[in-house]
C-alpha cells in the first residue's frame, strides 16, 4: 500500500458513480457526532463518504464488496477518519498550503477516472457535494499529502548494504515466475445465452480446428477469425505468468510443448485455441534486476513506521473524544 493510503486517500468519497443508490450506509443522522479531534468534529456524514469510497474502490478493482463488510470496518474508518483530522491541523499549524492549478489537475484526474459530464454530474448528486465543495475536499487532501511529504518521507533513506543484506536474506521474494508465450483463437460465448447461439459459437470454433489440422497457418487464423484484441498480432499474447491467465487457460497453456496446438478450451469468455511459442523457466533474480523492487519495499516500510511513529505524537498531544461505543468481539 502506498504512503499512508489508509489516512489520506486524497480525501474524496468516491471515485466512481456506481456506488449504491441512496448514499448511506446508517439510518443516524448525517450530523450525528461520532468523535472530536481537538476543536474539530467527525460526523456520521463523514463515516459515510468514508464507507461510499471503500465501496466505489473495490469495484474499480474488480474485488465488489458487500455493505455489511463495510458496516464492520466502522471503527477502523473512524481512526482513519481521526488520523486525517490530526494531519490537516497539523498542516494548518504550519501554514502549509497548495496551489489551485494543483487542485485542478487533481479534478481533472478524478473526472477521468469517473466518466464522461453525465456521470460526474451523478457522482456530485451521489455525494451531496457541489463541485466547490469537492474541490475543498481535494485541497484538504493534497494539504495532508504536502505535510507527510516534508515530515516524514523527505526524511527517509535506504542504503546500498541494507537493500543488499534485504536481497540475501529474502531469495524467495526473487524468483521470476514461469513464463509461456503463446498465441490464441478465442469464439466469444459470453454475450450470447442462448443454447443455439452457444452451439453456432463452437461450431465454428471446431472448423477453425480443422483447418489448423490441415496445416492453416495459426497467426493468420487468428488474424483473421479471432475476437480478441489480441487478433492484431496474429494472436499472440506475449510472455505471461500463470496468475495472469484465466485459469482454465493457464492450464492447458503451460502443459504444451513448444510449438503444440491445444484442443479446444472453454471458458467464461468462450472457446479458445491455444499454440504454445514459447517458455522461460523460473529463475532467481539477479540483485541489480531487483534492487529497485528492493528499494520500494524498504522505502514503504520505513515511511509506515515513520508516519505511525509521527501520528502517535500527534495523538499524544491532542484531546480526543469519541463519543460512540463499540462492542468487544467475544469468543
Amino acid at each position: 500500500m502506498r504512503l499512508l493510503a489508509r489516512l489520506v486517500w486524497m480525501l474524496i468519497p468516491v471515485l466512481a458513480v456506481t456506488t449504491h443508490p441512496a448514499g448511506r450506509l446508517s439510518a443516524a443522522p448525517a450530523n450525528h457526532v461520532l468523535a472530536t479531534v481537538n476543536d474539530a468534529v467527525i460526523t456520521q456524514r463523514d463515516l459515510e463518504l468514508e464507507q461510499a469510497q471503500i465501496y466505489a474502490e473495490m469495484r474499480l478493482r474488480n474485488r465488489p464488496i458487500e455493505e455489511k463488510q463495510i458496516i464492520a470496518l466502522k471503527k477502523e474508518l473512524i481512526e482513519n477518519l481521526i488520523d486525517r483530522e490530526l494531519l490537516f491541523q497539523r498542516a494548518q499549524a504550519k501554514k502549509l498550503q497548495i496551489r489551485n492549478r494543483w487542485v485542478e489537475r487533481s479534478l481533472s484526474e478524478l473526472k477521468a477516472k469517473i466518466g464522461d459530464d453525465d456521470q460526474y454530474d451523478t457522482y456530485l448528486k451521489i455525494v451531496r457535494l457541489d463541485e466547490n465543495q469537492l474541490k475543498e475536499r481535494l485541497r484538504k487532501g493534497l494539504i495532508v499529502q504536502r505535510l507527510l511529504r516534508r515530515e516524514v518521507v523527505r526524511q527517509i533513506k535506504v542504503s546500498e548494504a541494507e537493500m543488499q543484506a534485504f536481497f540475501r536474506q529474502h531469495p524467495e521474494f526473487f524468483v521470476r515466475q514461469e513464463q509461456v508465450r503463446v498465441r490464441h483463437i478465442l469464439i466469444e460465448t459470453k454475450n450470447e445465452p442462448q443454447d443455439d447461439l452457444r452451439g453456432q459459437a463452437l461450431l465454428r470454433i471446431q472448423a477453425l480446428q480443422h483447418m489448423l489440422y490441415e496445416g492453416a497457418n495459426f497467426a493468420a487464423l487468428a488474424l483473421e477469425h479471432s475476437e480478441d484484441p489480441s487478433k492484431t498480432k496474429g494472436g499472440d499474447m506475449g510472455y505471461l505468468e500463470r496468475d495472469q491467465m484465466i485459469p482454465a487457460f493457464a492450464d492447458v497453456a503451460f502443459s504444451l510443448q513448444r510449438g503444440e496446438v491445444s484442443d479446444i478450451v472453454q471458458s467464461h469468455l468462450g472457446y479458445h485455441l491455444i499454440q504454445m511459442v514459447d517458455r522461460i523457466p523460473a529463475s532467481q533474480m539477479a540483485y541489480r534486476n531487483a534492487r529497485d523492487k528492493i528499494e520500494r519495499t524498504l522505502r514503504r516500510n520505513k515511511e509506515k513506521q515513520a508516519a505511525d511513529a509521527y501520528l502517535a505524537r500527534l495523538r499524544k498531544r491532542a484531546d480526543i473524544q469519541l463519543k460512540i461505543i463499540f462492542q468487544q468481539n467475544t469468543p
